[in-house]
C-alpha cells in the first residue's frame, strides 16, 4: 500500500474516528485505526464493541491496500507532522509503515489487519432524514439532562419519538427531565433510545457552514448515522423508557416570570457559597415581585442575591441542586422564562416564554429554610 494525501485532512479524519475507541479496549486490536486505500479514496475506521466510526478522504493511491496501526502513536504523529502532504508506504515483510512528510521520515509498527473486524453494514428497514440545524437544536436542548451513570444505561441515552408529524427528544437522569419537540414528517411512528455518546458525535461533526443532512438508518437494535463523509454505527440502548409524561404535573398553582440572564448569574454566584462538590444546594424564595436566591456553608460563608420577577399565586420557598438550574438557564435563548410550581417538594417546570415546545422539569431537594 502506497498513498499520499493532505496532512490536515488525514489528521482531521483520525481525530474524528478515534473517538470510537474505548479508553480500555476489550481486545488489543480495538486500540488500532484501520486504513483502507482504494480508488483514490482513503477510508479511516475505528471501533469498539458498541460503536464504530468511519471517515473517507481523497488521496492519491499509488498502490491499494490496508493497514491497522496503533491509534495512540499514529494520531500523535499525524498531529505533529511538519509538511502539507504525507506519504505512507507499507512494508509488508517488516510489518511496518514509512511515514514521510517534508523532510521527516518515520517508521511505525503495524498491527495485524486480518484481526480487525469488518466495519458494520446493514440495509435499514427505517430511515429518518433531519436537517443539521434541527438535530443540533434537539441534541443541545436535551443531552445535558442525561445521566452519566453507566450502572443505569437506560438513562444515559436520549429517547427519540417520531409520531403525528413531530419528533421529540427526551433526556433525563430521573432528577430532571428535558423535552424538546419539533415538526418532522414521517411515514411511520418510531421510538428508540440513542446513546448520548452517539448524539455527541453527531453534534461534533456538524461543523460545515453549508446546510447538511443527517441520515439516521435503523435495523433492529442498531443505528447508522451518515453525515457527509462520516458514518457512525452504534447499538441502541435496549429497555423500556419510563412514561415521562406522567412526571409533568397537569397544572400549577404558582407561576413566576423572570429574566433568564439575571437568574442564571445570581444562581452561579450564590452557588459559590454552597458546599463543595457536584451537589451544590441553593435556596430560592419566590415572592410577589422578587426572587431571593441564597446559600451558605460553614466552610465558605453566605451568599444572597435578589432579582425581579412577576408572580401569580402564593409565595413559596424551594431548594435545588444549583447545577440543574444553571444547565437549563444556559440552554434558553429567550430573554424571559417562567418557573411554575405547586409545593416546595413537587416537580417544578421551567420553560421559555417564546418556545412552547421546550420544557424542563426538575425535582426540588428537601432543606430547612
Amino acid at each position: 500500500m502506497i498513498f499520499t494525501c493532505k496532512t490536515t485532512n488525514l489528521n482531521k479524519a483520525i481525530q474524528t474516528v478515534q473517538r470510537a475507541i474505548s479508553s480500555k479496549p476489550s481486545t488489543p486490536i480495538f486500540s488500532g485505526i484501520h486504513l483502507i486505500a482504494d480508488n483514490n479514496i482513503l477510508e479511516i475506521q475505528a471501533m469498539d464493541l458498541n460503536m464504530a466510526i468511519a471517515c473517507s478522504i481523497e488521496a492519491e493511491i499509488q498502490e491499494k491496500g490496508e493497514i491497522v496501526v496503533s491509534a495512540q502513536h499514529f494520531s500523535e504523529l499525524m498531529r505533529k507532522l511538519p509538511g502539507e502532504n504525507v506519504t505512507i508506504v507499507k512494508n509488508k515483510e517488516e510489518k511496518t509503515i514509512n511515514v514521510q512528510s517534508d523532510k521527516s521520515d518515520f517508521q511505525l509498527l503495524l498491527m495485524n489487519e486480518d484481526d480487525y473486524p469488518k466495519f458494520p453494514e446493514f440495509n435499514a428497514d427505517k430511515q429518518i432524514v433531519l436537517e443539521d440545524e434541527k438535530i443540533k437544536e434537539l441534541i443541545k436542548k436535551t443531552i445535558f439532562a442525561c445521566s452519566t451513570d453507566e450502572a443505569r444505561p437506560l438513562f444515559t441515552g436520549i429517547l427519540v419519538e417520531l409520531q403525528d408529524g413531530k419528533i421529540t427528544f427526551v433526556g433525563t437522569n430521573t432528577h430532571r427531565l428535558s423535552i424538546k419537540t419539533m415538526e418532522q414528517e414521517s411515514s411511520e411512528a418510531m421510538s428508540m433510545i440513542i446513546p448520548s455518546r452517539v448524539l455527541s458525535e453527531i453534534a461534533r461533526n456538524l461543523t460545515s457552514e453549508l446546510p447538511q443532512e443527517v441520515k439516521l438508518s435503523l435495523l433492529n437494535n442498531q443505528i447508522m448515522v451518515q453525515i457527509d463523509k462520516v458514518v457512525i454505527v452504534s447499538r441502541l440502548i435496549e429497555g423500556k423508557f419510563p412514561d415521562y409524561r406522567r412526571v409533568i404535573p397537569p397544572a400549577f398553582n404558582i407561576k413566576t416570570l423572570f429574566n433568564v440572564k439575571e437568574l442564571a448569574g445570581a444562581v452561579e454566584r450564590v452557588a459559590l457559597f454552597s458546599s463543595d462538590g457536584d451537589y451544590s444546594i441553593i435556596k430560592v424564595s419566590v415572592g410577589n415581585n422578587e426572587i431571593v436566591v441564597s446559600s451558605s456553608s460553614p466552610d465558605v460563608g453566605k451568599g444572597r442575591e435578589v432579582i425581579e420577577c412577576q408572580t401569580q399565586g402564593e409565595t413559596i420557598n424551594v431548594a435545588f441542586n444549583s447545577k440543574y438550574i444553571i444547565d437549563i438557564l444556559k440552554n434558553l435563548t429567550d430573554e424571559q422564562a417562567t418557573m411554575e410550581l405547586n409545593t416546595s417538594l413537587s416537580p417544578v417546570c421551567i420553560k421559555p416564554i417564546a418556545e412552547s415546545n421546550y420544557i424542563y422539569i426538575v425535582t426540588p431537594v428537601r432543606v430547612v429554610f
